[in-house]
């Protein structure tokens, strides 16, 4: 019989589930893995966790790492600085480390997974990424003998319940956002999944493990997804698109491509079936060519889930050398990256307009797909212009989008979606 001693960091929504899964789950593991698995300790800045009595209570979180009766160290209370202290803390003193917290495994994988190695301990973050789907371990084992090319998916499940909610509900941003809240896949405070550094965090983690490449936030461009409005989710319901909130990473020889944003995809494309919390990821690999993986990415019990099976590994002997996947500091650019493109202009209702326009583009070697003018709501004689470009890269679309918001005819700034055939 194996036995392993868990001390727990934080009793949130996440952590509260943990626990319960380890209590209700506790006697499944034992009579199907002959693993005993427990919790030894409590690290709680309040000093107490509803429905625990027989468990050690400590106020003192980073007291947790140092504990004899403690095998693992699990961090479930967010942030970077406290657990970043406490990571370091638990692998010098020889402790298994496993953790939800995206933003630590961003900021500090090189130093975190090398301090694991000299240390002859597991560092588990499959919750990290993509909730209740087991993306890391299916990278880091499914897809062994593969070189992976590139990836794509949604990533962020409270920005995906909004589109959902908004294209099947006809839900304003802020409604959506609002029952997102409520239903428990955003936080009070909603700002890293609506400014998309959430989604750019997971695609940063996801590329170290896909391209061995030492990645981090400043290789990933990212856009928020307040800027969407229902007009825009209509509009390309008639160009046959449905938005989604889509990471994409591509390794092209010695260069990555990574970002997050708003896309829009083709209703016949397997992501655009995603709804709700749920996430997903396309991963284009060598030997296999396309496969997707899908399932909850936002709630405390999917993450809870991926936490203990990271735990479940650690008591089965599953001890991983991450460091082969920080070796390579490959250069990453945003600039060429191309696919088509959705533009929404307000316009002067004049004679004359799209011809100008129309010129402009040209001019920039830009091919116009599809056009759409269609007075929704006129406004001080200003009709709205939607307008699909060809493939181009983000160089040039930045350079035309500055040009086309600088004319006389053209009024505040314009809406740019890219649209991916995935």
């Amino acid at each position: 019989m194996t036995n392993l001693k868990i001390g727990l960091c934080g009793t949130g929504n996440v952590g509260s589930a943990f626990i319960e899964s380890i209590l209700s789950s506790e006697s499944l593991i034992n009579q199907n893995y002959g693993l005993n698995i427990s919790i030894s300790l409590i690290g709680a800045r309040k000093g107490k966790v509803a429905g625990v009595s027989d468990i050690s209570v400590i106020t003192d979180i980073q007291e947790v790492s140092k504990s004899d009766d403690v095998d693992v160290v699990v961090e479930l209370i967010g942030g970077v600085e406290d657990a970043y202290e406490l990571a370091i803390s638990a692998l010098k003193n020889k402790k298994h480390f496993v953790t939800a917290n995206k933003a630590l495994i961003a900021a500090h994988s090189k130093e975190l997974f090398e301090l694991a190695k000299e240390n002859k301990v597991h560092i588990g973050f499959e919750a990290s990424v993509a909730g209740g789907i087991p993306i890391i371990r299916t990278i880091r084992d499914g897809l062994i003998s593969n070189q992976i090319n590139s990836f794509a998916g949604i990533l962020n499940g409270t920005s995906n319940f909004i589109f959902s909610k908004m294209a099947d509900e006809k839900f304003s941003f802020d409604a959506a956002l609002t029952l997102a809240q409520k239903e428990g896949f955003a936080e009070p405070d909603p700002s890293f999944d609506i400014s998309g550094q959430d989604a750019a965090q997971k695609t940063s983690i996801l590329a170290t493990l896909s391209f061995f490449q030492n990645s981090s936030m400043e290789n990933v461009y990212f856009e928020g997804i307040d800027k969407i409005s229902p007009d825009d989710i209509d509009y390309g319901k008639q160009l046959n698109f449905v938005l989604k909130p889509l990471s994409v990473g591509i390794q092209n020889k010695d260069q990555i491509t990574l970002g997050s944003f708003p896309a829009f995809v083709k209703t016949d494309s397997l992501l655009a079936s995603i709804q709700n919390e749920n996430n997903a990821v396309l991963v284009n690999a060598e030997n296999v060519g396309g496969t997707m993986y899908s399932g909850p990415g936002a709630g405390a019990k999917p993450t809870a889930n991926s936490v203990l099976s990271d735990v479940i590994d650690i008591a089965r002997g599953k001890i991983f050398d991450y460091g082969k996947f920080v070796e390579q500091n490959l250069s990453s650019s945003f600039d060429n990256f191309s696919c088509d493109r959705y533009l929404k202009l307000q316009v002067n209702d004049k004679p004359g307009v799209v011809a100008k326009i129309s010129t402009l583009l040209a001019n920039n070697n830009l091919s116009i797909d599809n056009l759409i003018q269609k007075e929704l709501e006129r406004s001080d004689d200003q009709i709205p212009l939607v307008i699909v470009l060809s493939n181009s890269d983000e160089t040039t679309i930045q350079e035309t989008i500055k040009e086309l918001e600088a004319l006389d005819e053209v009024s505040g700034p314009l809406t740019h979606i890219r649209i991916l055939d995935i």
